[in-house]
């Protein structure tokens, strides 16, 4: 147990599920100077662990308890993690479910407390964060009872869906525990969870399209698209009756600076639960639910960014964003990824706070939660 959490080990599991990006308006790094208060602060929960953030001590506590670890990585100053604290952690059944079943632990990504890792290493909250790849707050990551990352939620959930991750970890704790192996994906619980409520509201009307726009190019193969693409490749995965994708497209694609910024783009969509078949990156061909599942895709919209690419080369997103955007960061992660950004500052939370100051210097209002 005492080997869990390295860097290495962590580099390695974590990577597929890493790259999600969640916008920040953060407070500097580094204590404030007397007297001073930080604007962006938020109080957290009096139910929250009181900690001193040795890994290992939290992760005895929690099994002598029959609870599991939740790491909760934040900073000051962001709306989503508002919106996480004054939504999610105040309602009822949440709440509930989380002090019975779960220890959260609060990490500030940019913190300079000590973090002791199960090895013993000690490094700051900030350190830890990188290590971690935390790219954006709210992250979320579960720890199993040997301290192994089991589930990792990377963006704002609205309380139905988070409520649903917290009835699954339990469910896969369970099984676990007793050795049956028959454990569903997040992906398929959630969509029993989904169908179950569709049965008790039959005589709704559902879409089962996926919301369409002009700028969006109707393919099948992937692997053509961005090898005769002349511009930056962006890829919507998507499914119907989807309320995020739904605000995306009515909402945030309308608004004139993203709109100007799509345009620089060549757009593709694909279907996380079509089962019709598609050409992927590599050649490959495959429904496209099965690709969605490939690539881990647990949240949409998701984004994918790529450079275009030569026949024949191996295509690898350049960034992705599976987390819950509103406008604005949905701007800077364009420019982002436009301006090629990502090669000189890996660190988005970084990116954005520089793009949210240069703003505000030349005396434009910056709203981060339209």
């Amino acid at each position: 147990m005492k080997n869990i959490l390295l860097p290495t080990y962590l580099s390695t599991l974590l990577l597929p599920l890493l790259f999600f990006i969640n916008p920040v308006n953060a407070a500097g790094e580094g204590q404030l100077k007397e007297g001073l208060v930080n604007p962006g602060f938020y109080d957290k929960p009096s139910w929250f662990k009181q900690s001193f953030l040795d890994l290992s001590d939290d992760l005895d506590d929690a099994n002598a308890s029959n609870k599991m670890i939740f790491l909760y990585f934040h900073q000051d100053g962001c709306p989503y993690c508002k919106k996480m604290l004054e939504v999610n952690f105040t309602d009822k059944d949440i709440v509930n479910k989380m002090k019975q079943n779960y220890d959260v632990l609060e990490i500030n990504m940019w913190g300079d407390r000590p973090v002791t890792l199960m090895d013993g290493t000690e490094v700051t909250e900030k350190e830890f964060a990188h290590r971690m790849k935390v790219m954006f707050t709210p992250t979320l990551v579960a720890l199993d009872p040997q301290g192994r990352p089991m589930f990792r939620m990377n963006g704002y959930y609205a309380p139905d869906k988070f409520t649903v991750v917290l009835d699954y970890l339990l469910l896969k704790k369970q099984k676990l525990a007793s050795g049956d192996k028959n454990i569903p994906t997040f992906k398929e619980y959630y969509q029993q969870k989904k169908d179950s409520q569709k049965n008790k509201q039959k005589t709704a009307k559902r879409s089962s399209a996926l919301f369409t726009e002009k700028f969006i190019v109707k393919t099948d193969n992937l692997k053509q698209l961005i090898e005769s693409s002349q511009r930056l490749v962006m890829i919507l995965f998507e499914q119907a009756d989807c309320a995020e994708c739904k605000e995306l497209h009515g909402n945030v694609f309308r608004r004139l600076p993203v709109y100007q910024k799509l345009k620089k783009y060549t757009i593709a969509q694909v279907d996380i639960n079509s089962p019709e078949p598609i050409i992927t990156l590599d050649g490959r061909k495959m429904s496209q639910q099965e690709y969605a599942e490939e690539l881990g895709i647990q949240y949409t919209p998701s984004i994918y960014f790529y450079q275009p690419g030569q026949k024949g080369a191996e295509h690898k997103p350049v960034f992705k964003a599976e987390a819950y955007l509103k406008s604005f960061h949905m701007q800077v992660l364009f420019d982002y990824v436009l301006q090629q950004a990502y090669l000189e500052e890996p660190e988005f939370q970084r990116y954005v706070q520089d793009y949210a100051e240069k703003l505000r210097a030349e005396g434009k209002e910056v709203d981060l939660w339209k």
